[in-house]
């Protein structure tokens, strides 16, 4: 007997989408950081890099993104994207 397995979908954000949100609102990384209480490179690494360094994990790394995009006014379809 065969089981279904079901998909895993991962959530990817889309970096240049957080970024130019920022860039259009005339945001530093430093000031947005310092609103959504995260550090600069915790922005940077959002906008900048598919790795989780500065976080744990990647589904900390989402809710950061999360926390970063409802400040900026977005909807979360607008920049995380789901792949399997």
């Amino acid at each position: 007997m065969m089981l279904n397995k079901k998909k895993k979908r991962e959530q990817h954000i889309l970096r240049e989408v957080l970024s130019a949100a920022r860039e259009e609102r005339g945001l530093s990384h430093e000031v947005l950081a310092k609103v959504v209480c995260l550090s600069k490179r915790h922005i940077k690494e959002l906008e900048d890099a598919d790795t989780f360094l500065t976080f744990y994990s990647m589904a900390i790394k989402i809710q950061a993104a999360k926390r970063v995009g409802h400040y900026l006014g977005l909807s979360e379809d607008q920049y995380l994207k789901y792949i399997e």
